[in-house]
C-alpha cells in the first residue's frame, strides 16, 4: 500500500526545510574550510546533512498503510436502537418502530445469519449493553448515541472476534456522528416513516440577553410542519401563564418559520418561557410540540467605576440614571480642582469597601482595579492618568476581561485619552489618523441626527422600546432631542463595529457609538456631548436616556468574568453536560492547585457534589460533568479553595429538558444511516434487500481495503542503526582529519 508521513508538510516546506538543513550543516563546518581540502569538507557537510535529514524524517513519522488482519471470528453484533423514539408508530401501520425491530430481528435477521455467524444482540441508547434477546428491548433509553455504539463495537472487535455489526434504528441520533465512528463494518436497516408524515414541531427556542437589554427581551422559536401546508395556533407562556396566542402559517415540507415574541421578564426571579403549538389528529408525536427557554434570576450587581475629568451636567444625569439599576453597583470619582501645591482634588462616592482605594482618583493596585467589571472615562485628558495607570487599564481590558467606555468630547480632543496607548483597544482612531471628518474642529455643533447602522439595529446596546403612544414603525432614535455636539474621531479600527453615526459640519458621517473586542474584554466609544438633553427634552415616561446608558454599561460589565467563573450549557436529560470552572487570583492569574467542588441542587431539592478536575491543557481550568434525569431548574454552587482558604464562590442556574433532542425531526433519518454505514465500510439496506446481507458481511470482513492501519517504518532497529552509522562515520573522519 502507499507510504506517507503521519505529520506531513506542504510542498513548499520541503524546499525550505531542505535548504535550512544544508545551511545548518555548512555553518557547523564553516571554520574547517581553511584546514580541509574541498573534497573532505564537502563529505563532512554531506554526512551532517544526511544525519539531520534522517532525524527530520523520523520526526515526521513515515508510515505505510496496510490492510488490517482479516477478522477470524464468526460473531455478528445485532445492535437495536432502544431509545424513546423507537416507541413511535412505524410506517407500515399502528405497530411501533420497536415492535417492528423486534420482528425484524426474530423473523428475518436470525434465520438469515445464524447459519453462518454467531449472533449477539445489543441494545443501543445512551450506552451500549448486551441483552439475552430482542425481547429484552424496552424503548426507554433517554437518547440515541448511535456513533458511540459503533465506536464501542469497533473496540470490542479489535481482537478479531466480530466480523460485522447490523444496526436497526430510525436514525434519530441525539448526539452528532463523527466522520469516522469506527473500523467495524456497520450495516444499517431503517425502521419508521421516512417520507410524508403529519407532525408539528417547535425547535431552537431562545431568548435574547436580558442581562443587557433593559426592559424588553425577545423570545424566538422555529416552527416546522413535516407534511402539508398548515396554519397553527402558537402559544407563549410565562411560568405556565399564557401571554400571547397567534396564528402562524407554516409552508410545510419541513421548512422552518422563525417567530419572535417580545417579553418583559421580571428582574427579581427566574422565569420560564414556553412556546407550544396545538396537537393535530394523526400527528406522529406531540413530544416535540413545545420548547422551553429559561431566564435565570439576576445575580450579584456588577461593580462599575466612573472617572470624570471635571464636574458637569452629564455626571449628574448619568449618576441618577444608574443609581436605579439594581444590576450595577457604581462608584464615582470626579476631579474637582487642585490644591495649593498643584495636586488634584477629587469627589469620591461609592461603596465603603472600595472607596478607600480611590482617594487619589484611581485605584492604587491591579487587585483594587480588577474588582470592577467596567470602567468609564468621561472627559478625561491624557494628563489625568499616569503611564502606570494606563498600563493597568490595558491589563484590565485585555487580561482581566473588563469593559471600558470612553465618553465626553475632551476624551477625544488633541490632548484626550484617545491619543494615549489606551487608544489601541478602542473602536476608532484618534482624529488625525485618517479622520473621517477632517474638516471638523473639536466637535460638530450642527446636524447631530442619529442614524443606526445595520450592526446597531441588531445590537443590544442600541435597543430602545417605542414610548407609549408613539408610532411603533418609527425608530425611537429618530425622536431624540439633538446632542450638544459630537467629537470628530478617526477611522474605525479593524474588527470594530460602528453602531450609530451622526453628521459632521459638511454632512459627512462620523461615528457616534463604536464597540470593539480587545483581548478578553470589550470597549465602547460614545463621541456625543450633552446626551443629558435627551432626558431634559423628553416626557418623563420616555426612558430612552436611562435605557441606553444602563444597557451600554451592562453590555460592558456582564461579560467580565468573576474570580471563580462557571460555564455550562443547558443540559439535556440523560446526556452528560460538561461544566467548565475557571479559577484566577485577585490579579486574574490562573490558579492550578485549587480544590474545586460543584454542588448541584436538583429541581426536587436533592443535592450532590461533583469534583472538578484540573485540565492539563489549560492553566486554571477545571472540568466536571453533570448528568441529570430530572427536568427543571438546577442550581450549581461552585467553591474553589486552596490550603483550606476560600478563593471564591459562584452560582448559576440552568434549565434541563427545555428541548428533547430525541424527537427533533422524528422522521426516519436515512441520510444519517447512510453516512454511518459508508464511513465504516458497510452498507445501508432496505428491508427488502436483506437476502444479500450474509454475503455483504463476509465480503466486508475479508476485503483487503475494509480497514487500513498505519505501520511505522522508522520504529525498528534498521533506522537506528543507519543513523548511528552516519554519525559514527562523520565522527571517525573528523578525528582522522584532525578536527575535534
Amino acid at each position: 500500500m502507499g507510504i506517507r508521513f503521519a505529520h506531513a508538510l506542504p510542498p513548499w516546506a520541503w524546499g525550505v526545510g531542505g535548504l535550512a538543513l544544508v545551511l545548518f550543516a555548512v555553518a557547523a563546518y564553516r571554520h574547517a574550510r581553511t584546514v580541509l581540502s574541498p573534497g573532505r569538507w564537502l563529505l563532512l557537510v554531506a554526512l551532517r546533512t544526511l544525519a539531520l535529514a534522517g532525524v527530520a524524517i523520523i520526526l515526521m513519522r513515515p508510515v505505510r498503510l496496510e490492510p488490517a488482519p482479516a477478522a477470524t471470528g464468526r460473531a455478528v453484533a445485532v445492535v437495536v436502537d432502544d431509545s424513546r423514539s423507537m416507541q413511535l408508530p412505524d410506517a407500515q401501520g399502528t405497530e411501533t418502530r420497536l415492535q417492528r425491530a423486534r420482528q425484524l430481528v426474530a423473523t428475518r435477521l436470525r434465520p438469515l445469519l445464524q447459519g453462518d455467524f454467531d449472533l449477539r444482540v445489543f441494545a443501543a441508547a445512551d450506552a451500549l449493553r448486551e441483552i439475552p434477546s430482542e425481547d429484552a428491548l424496552t424503548g426507554g433509553g433517554r437518547g440515541s448515541d448511535l456513533a458511540g455504539a459503533a465506536s464501542a463495537m469497533a473496540e470490542r472487535a479489535a481482537a478479531g472476534e466480530f466480523v460485522g455489526m447490523v444496526l436497526v434504528s430510525d436514525g434519530a441520533a441525539s448526539t452528532p456522528v463523527p466522520p469516522s465512528p469506527g473500523t467495524l463494518p456497520v450495516f444499517t436497516i431503517g425502521v419508521g416513516a421516512a417520507g410524508s408524515v403529519i407532525d408539528r414541531e417547535v425547535r431552537d427556542v431562545a431568548v435574547s440577553d436580558v442581562s443587557v437589554v433593559d426592559s424588553v427581551a425577545e423570545v424566538t422559536a422555529s416552527l416546522v410542519s413535516h407534511g402539508p401546508r398548515d396554519t397553527v395556533d402558537v402559544r407563549l407562556l410565562e411560568n405556565g401563564r399564557p401571554l400571547e396566542v397567534r396564528q402562524v402559517r407554516l409552508p410545510g415540507n419541513s421548512q422552518p418559520v422563525r417567530e419572535r415574541f417580545r417579553v418583559t421578564p421580571p428582574r427579581t426571579a427566574a422565569t420560564e418561557y414556553r412556546v407550544e403549538v396545538a396537537e393535530v389528529a394523526g400527528e406522529l408525536t406531540a413530544a416535540n410540540n413545545r420548547g422551553t427557554v429559561f431566564v435565570p434570576a439576576p445575580g450579584e450587581p456588577h461593580a462599575v467605576l466612573i472617572l470624570e475629568g471635571a464636574p458637569g451636567f452629564e455626571h449628574n444625569f448619568l449618576t441618577r440614571a444608574l443609581a436605579r439599576d439594581t444590576g450595577l453597583d457604581v462608584d464615582i470619582v470626579v476631579r474637582k480642582g487642585r490644591k495649593e501645591n498643584g495636586d488634584p482634588t477629587f469627589y469620591v462616592q461609592g461603596a465603603a469597601s472600595r472607596t478607600a482605594a480611590l482617594v487619589d482618583g484611581f485605584p492604587k493596585t491591579r487587585e483594587q482595579l480588577f474588582r470592577y467589571a467596567a470602567i468609564v472615562l468621561g472627559n478625561v485628558e491624557a494628563d489625568f492618568l499616569s503611564r502606570a495607570q494606563l498600563d493597568m487599564l490595558l491589563s484590565f481590558v485585555e487580561q482581566r476581561g473588563g469593559g471600558l467606555a470612553i465618553i465626553g468630547a475632551r476624551s477625544f480632543g488633541e490632548r484626550g485619552v484617545i491619543g494615549t496607548e489606551l487608544g489601541r483597544v478602542l473602536g476608532v482612531e484618534a482624529r488625525g489618523a485618517g479622520a473621517i471628518n477632517a474638516a471638523a474642529a473639536a466637535s460638530s455643533r450642527q446636524g447631530t441626527r442619529i442614524d443606526l447602522t445595520s450592526a446597531g439595529q441588531r445590537h443590544p446596546v442600541m435597543t430602545l422600546t417605542p414610548a407609549p403612544g408613539s408610532d411603533a414603525s418609527v425608530s425611537p432614535w429618530s425622536s431624540l432631542p439633538s446632542l450638544a455636539a459630537a467629537a470628530a474621531v478617526g477611522r474605525p479600527r479593524p474588527g470594530a463595529e460602528i453602531l450609530a453615526m451622526v453628521s459632521g459640519p459638511a454632512g459627512e458621517p462620523q461615528p457616534l457609538v463604536a464597540v470593539q473586542r480587545a483581548g478578553r474584554g470589550r470597549t465602547l466609544v460614545f463621541t456625543g456631548e450633552g446626551a443629558w438633553r435627551w432626558r431634559m427634552g423628553l416626557p418623563a415616561s420616555n426612558l430612552a436616556y436611562e435605557t441606553f446608558w444602563r444597557q451600554a454599561l451592562r453590555w460592558l460589565a456582564v461579560q467580565a468574568p468573576a474570580r471563580v467563573a462557571v460555564e455550562v450549557e443547558a443540559p439535556s436529560i440523560g446526556a452528560p453536560t460538561p461544566i467548565a470552572v475557571r479559577v484566577v487570583s485577585p490579579e486574574f492569574e490562573p490558579i492550578g492547585d485549587a480544590n474545586v467542588q460543584v454542588r448541584v441542587e436538583e429541581p426536587g431539592g436533592a443535592t450532590r457534589t461533583l469534583p472538578a478536575v484540573l485540565d492539563a491543557g489549560e492553566p486554571g481550568l477545571y472540568r466536571a460533568t453533570l448528568l441529570t434525569l430530572n427536568a427543571g431548574v438546577h442550581r450549581l454552587d461552585v467553591e474553589a479553595q486552596r490550603a483550606g482558604a476560600s478563593l471564591g464562590r459562584s452560582s448559576v442556574q440552568v434549565f434541563a429538558g427545555g428541548q428533547d433532542p430525541e424527537f427533533v425531526d422524528p422522521r426516519r433519518n436515512d441520510a444519517l444511516l447512510q453516512r454511518l454505514a459508508e464511513s465504516t465500510g458497510g452498507t445501508r439496506l432496505d428491508r427488502s434487500d436483506l437476502e444479500g446481507l450474509p454475503a455483504l458481511i463476509r465480503k466486508a470482513a475479508a476485503s483487503p481495503t475494509a480497514r487500513l492501519v498505519e505501520r511505522d517504518l522508522w520504529h525498528n532497529g534498521w533506522s537506528f542503526l543507519g543513523l548511528c552509522m552516519v554519525l559514527g562515520t562523520e565522527w571517525a573522519l573528523r578525528r582522522r582529519w584532525g578536527l575535534r
